[in-house]
């Protein structure tokens, strides 16, 4: 086994379920590559080198996600999975729906062809 030299410099990102759990991230500019090291106190317990594009991809991943829980009001108790299955079926037929602008875009076009058959006539 092969002994490799950290970087002098990491960022560290602790699990919210405590127990020594951590991600660190390091840049190895030399491999032009971002490794990601999960830590379970004081042990590497595994690890995933990103290039960049594969790292952007990660982080608008993760973007979506922080977005996703800031626009999410939070649901606590009994009622909590039921309100998740009711906006999820929400979601579901709001996307069978054509969006508001493509409705309003349609009627406004209905108005003007209308408009111009009756001048027509």
């Amino acid at each position: 086994m092969t002994a490799v030299v950290l970087p002098a410099h990491g960022r560290w990102t602790w699990d919210a379920r405590g127990d020594g759990r951590a991600v660190r991230v390091t840049t190895h500019t030399d491999d032009g590559l971002l490794n990601l090291s999960l830590w379970r106190g004081e042990t590497c317990v595994g690890t995933a080198r990103l290039a960049p594009g594969d790292a952007a991809e990660l982080i608008a991943g993760l973007t979506e996600g922080l977005s996703a829980l800031a626009a999410r009001p939070r649901v606590v108790g009994a009622d909590a999975g039921r309100v998740g299955e009711l906006e999820a079926r929400l979601a579901r037929l709001e996307e069978r729906q054509a969006p508001l602008w493509r409705r309003a875009a349609d009627a406004a076009g209905g108005w003007a062809v209308r408009k111009a058959a009756r001048r027509a006539r």
